[in-house]
């Protein structure tokens, strides 16, 4: 008995620290930019360690959340459907992402032709080849061999190769996934594929490397070295992933979790911010399976317009994505657990081994090194080990536990997955066309796999909420419409044919229920209906009172309605200009 009165206390507690919330929308202009780029004194340089990263991801974050009481109550909250994930802090009452230091609205909000997806971030067509290349610092870090060098315009690039047995992969990846998270609205550096000959390359006064644990000047036969085991094509030139250097001064890594006590501008916890949980949907996709602190950057930068002085936070290394695990192919293990994952241990001791992992069936892609490519395989060494059969988007994760994931809610996930659902088969089909695969079939095979898990994707997070966006009004012949995207129907995953949606008008305690089988519903015509009625009737003189909701259910053929989504929005009457001032999701 005394269990279940404490279990009563416990599930009264939970209801109103996280069951009681309300919201209240006002005519203020919505937020499209968050003034994170004020001007602020030079930071300190922080210096990464990989290896301390990993063990504290690893072990000491997994055990520091469980004994957090606060992680662990909601947890158990949302275990027993009680209550929803903590809401990320920094989206608008569209619930978008505004622009800021960390994320850009681009391809999803304002739609990017072929060539500005294929130029991506670009500044320029790569490292000029008229004059020497000459190499100031040595790539010593990090899982690719490579060189920082200096080009005939005085432009600075880190050099990066695939590993002979792999051509293509490494760069491939790290090429076409660069213009996918550019697209999407993140901060990512320049990276292009470039053919040079080698003896561009001139080794700089002072450049030193390691060599058993004491350092000497680098040396042209180093460079001849490192390069040997590259292939030629038959012009002599060889093929490397050219990376810009980003404007400004590097000031060390971000992490997923927490500020950065040195940056005033830094005000959201990093794990709470909508881009970066929402990262978890785009990295899904594209099998970044490595997206964590060391793949980073902070960068002390200035505003060309203003003048001030601010961090700019960049992802960067998306050379581990899709098939490639930089130098070697991922493993088929990859995306289905961490390296060390509590939860599949635990399935495995508790099962006596019976519980079989989905990826336990795959083979190795090591094992196919050294094999001639078979076009009735599904596997390319250009491309490494990426599959949409097993995928998961509900079940993926990263190598590493990464904090902004795990706080990841499915309104969060939904908003990646409206982003990944943005490219279009031609808009995949170009990108990937700027890694100039060398076999058009592993091109080929690369794309209908981006395509089947960008489908599998939607079709996972728009069945778990409601997929409607980009709510706008529109007046045409004195009718004021309500206009709406289906986004699982824009992106071929549904009917519109079988589609209707269900709207319930709201104030005061009125309502009025209807159903359309288009994205549009009539608000008002020649100023004349529910909402004018409920004007008319109510001397109505603050403004902020004309606020009305209308919720939204889809219907599907064959399945129950979907969650709703609460559309709050100004109308003065009398078929006048109205505007969506507010969005909820039902999760």
């Amino acid at each position: 008995m005394k269990a279940i009165v404490k279990f009563q206390i416990l599930f009264f507690i939970i209801l109103i620290i996280f069951g009681c919330s309300s919201h209240k929308f006002t005519l203020a202009p919505i937020k499209t930019f968050d003034p994170d780029n004020k001007n602020i004194p030079a930071p300190k340089d922080i210096k990464e360690n990989q290896i301390w990263d990993i063990a504290d991801m690893t072990v000491f974050y997994q055990i520091e959340k469980v004994l957090d009481l606060n992680w662990s109550a909601r947890k158990i909250g949302k275990g027993l459907n009680l209550v929803k994930g903590r809401s990320a802090d920094n989206v608008n009452a569209l619930d978008e992402v505004p622009n800021s230091s960390w994320y850009t609205n681009r391809h999803y909000q304002n739609r990017m032709n072929l060539e500005e997806l294929q130029n991506g971030p670009n500044v320029t067509a790569g490292p000029d080849q008229s004059g020497l290349w000459l190499i100031w610092l040595a790539k010593t870090e990090g899982g690719t061999p490579g060189l920082f060098i200096r080009d005939a315009k005085g432009d600075a690039y880190i050099l990066k190769f695939d590993a002979p047995q792999f051509q293509e992969m490494g760069s491939s990846a790290e090429v076409i996934s660069t213009k996918f998270f550019h697209a999407a609205g993140y901060h990512v550096p320049q990276n292009t594929i470039e053919y040079f000959d080698p003896d561009i390359l001139q080794v700089q006064e002072g450049v030193m490397i390691p060599v058993q644990g004491s350092e000497r000047q680098m040396t042209t036969r180093d460079v001849e070295d490192l390069l040997r085991p590259i292939p030629r094509r038959e012009d002599g030139k060889i093929r490397c992933l050219a990376s810009k250097l980003v404007d400004g001064k590097v000031v060390g890594v971000w992490n997923y979790i927490g500020t950065r006590s040195d940056d005033p501008n830094d005000l959201v916890h990093h794990e709470h911010r909508r881009e970066l949980r929402g990262l978890r949907t785009f990295a899904s996709w594209l099998s970044d399976e490595d997206r964590r602190a060391a793949n980073t950057l902070a960068v002390y930068t200035e505003d060309k317009e203003t003048g001030n002085k601010y961090i700019k936070h960049f992802i960067i290394d998306m050379g581990s994505t899709m098939g490639s695990n930089n130098i070697i192919p991922h493993a088929p293990k990859y995306g289905s657990e961490y390296l060390v994952d509590p939860r599949t241990i635990a399935l495995q001791f508790i099962t006596f081994g019976l519980y079989v992992k989905p990826w336990e069936f795959e083979v190795e892609p090591l094992e196919f090194t050294g094999r001639k490519e078979d076009p009735n395989f599904p596997y390319f060494h250009s491309i490494g080990y990426y599959e949409s059969e097993i995928f998961d988007p509900g079940d993926w994760y990263p190598t590493y536990p990464n904090p902004a994931f795990e706080y990841a809610t499915y309104r969060d996930a939904f908003w990646g997955a409206k982003i990944v659902m943005s490219f279009t088969d031609e808009d995949i089909r170009a990108i990937v066309k700027t890694a100039n695969y060398s076999n058009p079939k592993a091109e080929e095979y690369l794309i209908k796999t981006l395509i089947e898990r960008r489908d599998k994707v939607g079709r996972y997070w728009f069945d778990r909420m409601n997929p409607l966006d980009k709510f706008k009004f529109k007046q045409s012949n004195d009718v004021l419409t309500l206009t709406f995207n289906d986004l699982a129907v824009d992106g071929h995953l549904a009917s519109a044919e079988d589609t209707k949606y269900i709207y319930t008008l709201s104030y005061n305690g009125r309502h009025k229920q209807e159903f359309v089988h288009a994205p549009e519903i009539p608000i008002s015509a020649n100023g004349a209906g529910f909402l004018d009625q409920i004007l008319a009737t109510n001397d109505i003189k603050n403004e902020e009172d004309k606020i009305f909701l209308i919720k939204i259910q889809t219907v599907r053929k064959g399945k129950k309605p979907s969650r709703a989504v609460d559309v709050y929005f100004y109308y003065p009457g009398q078929n006048q200009e109205a505007r969506v001032v507010g969005i909820l999701r039902e999760e």
